[in-house]
């Protein structure tokens, strides 16, 4: 559409026409004016009630939600306070999306994760490791508190023969024998009494004769005898460590015989005896291998020194050693009688 020209407005001023009445031809003849004329009205009525509208309900939801800022607060960041309205006198702004509390990047004591929203290091209060316990206080004893051992205990003995020719019988070797059975002990306050049952056996294969006689009356003592011990042992000690201790003390019981002992005429060949086959047997030994009055068998068991029942008495010196809590660990030397000398082992767990 071409501009009217200067020359046309004062051809229709000249005709009469007043100024509005030129604006209102020509939007007379422009539809897009016909058009965007009431739409300009209608907006112009509807934005100012929609925009009281919004804020009215944005206020509402706000307190519904508790969340509603304390009068003077300053909202939060990226969110611009009402027309006209300052923020409160020392509020400051808050990082993103966190208040802050006593300054700008400081956040609230305590609070460990709006310090780490905040992009600070959390409050991290050093922890006090508990000591360290000392693995011998486990091993140390109440000693009010009863304590169960239960276990097993052996021993190896000997028998010089020094000591048994003292007794009159000539060439009569060194006996060994070893023993071994389960015991339980009740202790209380360092002070153990120990109850057992063991087996114990005394091997024996020499030749011997009684102080005196002639070499004709040499005969070879073979013993397969065992004993059945009922003991009771009351020990006591020291301790240099909760872990380790001297250990002293003594018992005493009884035996129950078993197996036998056998004497047969012997005679010599070469530096050692041989026993005979029986009576006169060999004939060329008749002079050792009597045929009547001589041994050929097992004693019997109420012979002179076999006897079905035997007294213990005995005594014990030895230490104490305790790895764990739980495992009791006794290596002994015992002195006493029929046994002479042993050297033993106690093992227990104690519960």
């Amino acid at each position: 559409m071409q501009g009217s020209s200067p020359q046309t407005l004062d051809s229709a001023a000249a005709r009469g026409l007043a100024p509005g009445a030129i604006g209102e031809r020509l939007l007379g003849r422009l539809p897009v004016f016909q058009i965007l004329t009431p739409l300009a009205l209608l907006a112009s009525l509807v934005l100012p009630a929609f925009s009281a509208a919004q804020s009215e309900g944005t206020d509402d939801a706000a307190s519904f939600l508790g969340t509603a800022p304390a009068e003077g607060t300053a909202p939060a960041e990226g969110t611009a306070p009402a027309e006209g309205t300052a923020p409160a006198e020392g509020a400051t702004a808050a990082g993103e999306g966190t208040a802050t509390v006593g300054g700008e990047g400081t956040a609230a004591p305590g609070d460990g994760a709006s310090a780490f929203l905040a992009g600070q290091e959390p409050d991290q209060t050093p922890v006090i490791a508990a000591p360290e316990q000392d693995p011998e206080l486990e091993l140390v004893e109440d000693p009010e508190q009863p304590y169960y051992l239960l276990g097993v205990r052996s021993h190896a003995l000997f028998v010089p023969d020094f000591l048994i020719q003292a007794f009159g019988l000539q060439m009569f070797e060194t006996v060994y024998g070893w023993t071994v059975g389960p015991e339980f002990t009740y202790r209380k306050n360092g002070f153990d009494i120990v109850t057992s049952v063991w087996w114990g056996s005394y091997p024996a294969d020499t030749p011997s004769r009684e102080d005196g006689d002639p070499a004709s009356e040499t005969e070879i003592i073979k013993s397969t005898l065992g004993l059945v011990w009922f003991t009771v042992d009351f020990i006591a000690g020291y301790d240099f460590e909760p872990w380790v201790a001297l250990v002293y003390g003594g018992g005493f019981g009884f035996g129950v015989t078993t197996g036998e002992v056998t004497r047969t005429e012997a005679y010599p060949v070469g530096d050692g005896w041989t026993a005979c086959d029986g009576p006169g047997q060999p004939r060329a030994q008749i002079a050792y291998c009597e045929e009547s009055g001589g041994h050929y068998g097992p004693i019997p068991t109420k012979a002179k020194g076999i006897w079905p029942v035997y007294p213990m008495i005995h005594g014990t010196l030895g230490a104490r050693f305790k790895p764990l809590r739980n495992l009791v660990i006794t290596p002994e030397f015992g002195v006493g009688i029929p046994e002479l000398f042993t050297l033993g082992l106690r093992v227990n767990y104690m519960f």
